[in-house]
């Protein structure tokens, strides 16, 4: 058997489908926290995302990422939401414990494979108070390792250069979206 076929196994016994595409995991992390004042949230895929209303974002920077298992990961969320929102700080976290367990499983794409949060710093300077500060707060939390990024500290924080929108090359052209 194909391994990357797993996770389409796991919505349904009967049912052949995306997780990203189900609403497994409506009732997930976060699910009955309503949005902070001033906040907008969004779910795209296996993510929900939340920002500022009209916030915005670099193309590209730093990314803070966090693992956590499935014992703490409401914990870590609901600590990275804290630190985050009074901050106007952007970020994304997987929908909910299914999506989280096959992002974690033995057949996860080693590219996302541990990553339950994505914190968006705005700068360097803000990614080094922000990663700092995360580090502490999160001091003593577990989570797998994230092979893509380098590890913060002893904890669950992780730091990766990379794209924050969509950029795509059409023939020549450069084409964001």
């Amino acid at each position: 058997m194909d391994e990357r076929y797993d996770s389409y196994c796991a919505v349904d016994p009967l049912f052949y489908d995306s997780l990203a595409s189900s609403d497994v995991d409506a009732s997930g992390y976060a699910a009955d926290r309503p949005p902070a004042p001033g906040w907008e949230r969004e779910v795209k895929d296996d993510w929900l995302i939340h920002g500022p209303v009209a916030g915005s974002l670099p193309s590209q920077g730093w990314k803070i990422h966090v693992s956590a298992r499935l014992d703490n990961a409401e914990r870590v969320l609901a600590r990275v939401m804290d630190y985050c929102q009074p901050r106007r700080i952007p970020f994304k976290h997987l929908r909910g414990p299914r999506m989280l367990l096959m992002r974690n499983s033995k057949y996860a794409r080693r590219a996302a494979s541990g990553k339950f949060i994505t914190v968006y710093p705005r700068d360097d300077a803000e990614l080094e108070l922000t990663a700092k500060e995360l580090a502490a707060l999160l001091d003593g939390e577990t989570g797998p390792y994230i092979l893509s990024d380098l590890r913060y500290g002893d904890g669950p924080v992780y730091l990766r250069y990379g794209g924050f929108a969509a950029r795509y090359c059409l023939r020549g052209r450069r084409v964001t979206g």
